[in-house]
């Protein structure tokens, strides 16, 4: 009896095929017929095997999850994303930083939106993600720092509120959603 129709060899083979159901066709059938070859080597010397051969030699193959799992690893799968799942969060994180300047709790709102729709992003990677998280929210928090440490100043009468300040208030959150904008661009093309 060939190797490959004995019951024990069918049932291996079509739980590796189960397991590996994510994988392309052509690589899934390529991976079978390895191990229907492995298999047949490795049980060649005897002249017919009983299923405690075959067992054992299916142990030393390992798990078929553990194979599916390997091969899956191996695999690069396909990120298909749609160009405006990719805008949507870069559009909502420069919103976040122009609304921050103008309206400091619609910038905050913006802020998260745009955090949870670059997470739900499968395009970039956790440390673009990470990154583009710490900008969104590194806005709100420079900005009340900034109105904080204005304020102070302007009661105190220490300082006067200068030009330079305001132009730093209006600008920094800017300069930051535009940096982290650019910075996921970047990424997303990278990974592309």
């Amino acid at each position: 009896m060939k190797t490959a129709q004995h019951p024990l060899v069918k049932n291996y083979l079509a739980a590796v095929a189960r397991e590996t159901a994510e994988l392309d066709e052509e690589r899934r059938n390529e991976l079978i017929a390895d191990l229907d070859e492995h298999i047949a080597v490795a049980l060649a010397e005897e002249a017919d095997p009983d299923d405690q051969a075959i067992r054992a030699v299916l142990a030393c193959l390992g798990d078929p999850r553990s194979i599916a799992a390997s091969a899956l690893g191996e695999s690069p799968v396909p990120v298909s994303v749609r160009r405006r799942h990719t805008v949507v969060p870069l559009v909502l994180l420069a919103l976040a930083g122009l609304a921050t300047v103008t309206a400091p709790v619609a910038g905050v709102v913006l802020a998260i939106v745009a955090v949870v729709a670059l997470w739900a992003t499968p395009q970039w990677q956790t440390r673009d993600k990470v990154i583009g998280t710490a900008a969104a929210l590194l806005v709100p928090v420079l900005i009340a720092l900034l109105s904080l440490l204005l304020g102070l100043k302007m009661t105190t009468g220490v300082v006067a509120m200068g030009e330079w300040t305001i132009v730093a208030t209006v600008n920094s959150p800017l300069a930051i959603t535009a940096m982290a904008c650019v910075y996921l661009v970047r990424a997303g093309q990278r990974s592309a």
